[in-house]
């Protein structure tokens, strides 16, 4: 039976990084003791601990060299720990990043017999070849980054993925269900109606009809493609500007660079990494927000406009075509000149762009965090109770995706 409060293992490579995935997992972890008050366990590298720590949030620090300074990316492998589990105390694990803390996690729960949960972001294979030199570029091409994370993932009584394009591509990859899609959500704060916010004055943007990209400047945002895009938006539309907010990564000096040219510092700015009170209030005021990249989970930057009301353009691609619903919270575009068109037309129509940023903070409502969080709770229980005594006896895995089918009907969120 499950204990009346749980103490719940989160395992991860990423946790105070700045990058999708740390976001994600911290988001989860904080909200899970809040808005459920069980325990959360959270073992990964390079943690910063806040000032104030809910008692139920446990923050279990390993040694890591760092070696992105822009992003805090840090490398770690706890070879000493793998075999040595002094936590005994948990009663399931959900394991966030696959390689080294991700084996680390499934040695420990085999130890101690507990149920493990695999939420699956990015495939490793889709950022081989840009942060691994030369070789990486032939791995991502081969099939074996994909065996590894199939090895892994199949010794887990339940996968999570962010949405149903990304549990599509694991299948065709030959992953093994059961796969449930739960979105990572986005905490409540961002739903805070900020009303007039006077940070147009702030960043000297005028009156002018402001395109928003948020996101770390990295190559796989195409940032570069879009300031490039934009200057022919300009040129249709003169009264418009494109904001570039987000921390410093591997496309920062590239960026920097180019706004400084005659030809685009007048129509476009980069803001760096701004308070999280301004982040809100460049949601609110922007009139339409984007993200261009073609190897998203989920796109968590649209969801957090959407809850300011705020439409979204994006690639028509895995993750962002799950999250903008085309001609109803914005539009998607399969090519930079689709692209450029949708937001001219959105900057010329007041009124259906109000009327998509209606739509667009009606849908964001479903992925408030804190029922993300109670929803994983009850993922938790149902693994413990009834999952994870099926691979205990080694019971037939159709019988495994049999019993997840019937029980995620009872949970609104999550989808098979």
């Amino acid at each position: 039976m499950v204990k009346q409060t749980l103490d719940i293992g989160f395992f991860t490579s990423m946790y105070s990084q700045t990058n999708g995935t740390a976001h994600a997992v911290r988001f989860l972890s904080e909200a899970i003791v809040k808005h459920t008050g069980h325990t959360v366990h959270v073992y990964a590298p390079g943690i910063q601990k806040p000032k104030d720590i809910p008692k139920n949030l446990c923050l279990h620090n390993f040694f890591g060299a760092k070696i992105a300074p822009k992003t805090g990316l840090v490398l770690s492998f706890p070879l000493h720990k793998y075999f040595f589990c002094q936590h005994d105390y948990l009663d399931v694990a959900h394991i966030h990043t696959h390689a080294t803390f991700g084996s680390m996690a499934i040695n420990w729960s085999k130890y101690i017999g507990i149920p493990m949960a695999g939420t699956h972001n990015s495939p490793l294979s889709f950022y081989t070849s840009q942060y691994i030199p030369v070789i990486g570029k032939l791995l991502s091409k081969m099939d074996w980054v994909w065996r590894y994370e199939r090895h892994i993932l199949d010794k887990y009584d339940l996968v999570s993925v962010p949405t149903k394009s990304k549990k599509d591509l694991l299948r065709k990859r030959r992953f093994k269900e059961p796969i449930v899609c739960l979105s990572n959500g986005i905490p409540d704060k961002y739903f805070v109606d900020v009303k007039k916010n006077g940070i147009r004055d702030k960043y000297d943007l005028d009156n002018k009809k402001i395109l928003l990209y948020a996101s770390r400047l990295s190559p796989e945002k195409h940032q570069l493609s879009i300031i490039k895009i934009f200057k022919k938006i300009h040129n249709e539309y003169p009264d418009s500007h494109l904001v570039l907010v987000g921390s410093d990564g591997p496309s920062t000096s590239h960026v920097q660079k180019i706004i400084k040219k005659k030809h685009y510092k007048e129509f476009v700015s980069y803001l760096g990494r701004v308070p999280f009170h301004d982040l809100l209030r460049l949601f609110n005021t922007a009139d339409v927000s984007c993200l261009w990249s073609w190897i998203e989970a989920e796109g968590l930057v649209l969801l957090e406009s959407m809850a300011q009301g705020t439409p979204c353009i994006g690639s028509n691609s895995i993750g962002i075509s799950d999250v903008i619903r085309h001609g109803e919270t914005g539009y998607l575009s399969t090519d930079l000149e689709d692209f450029k068109q949708k937001v001219i037309h959105l900057f010329k129509n007041d009124d259906l762009r109000l009327e998509m940023g209606k739509n667009a903070k009606r849908v964001a409502q479903n992925y408030r965090m804190s029922n993300v969080a109670k929803t994983w709770v009850e993922l938790y229980k149902f693994m413990i109770n009834e999952l994870y005594p099926l691979r205990y006896y080694n019971k037939e895995r159709n019988e495994r995706v049999r019993l997840v089918k019937e029980f995620i009907h009872k949970l609104p969120i999550v989808n098979f």
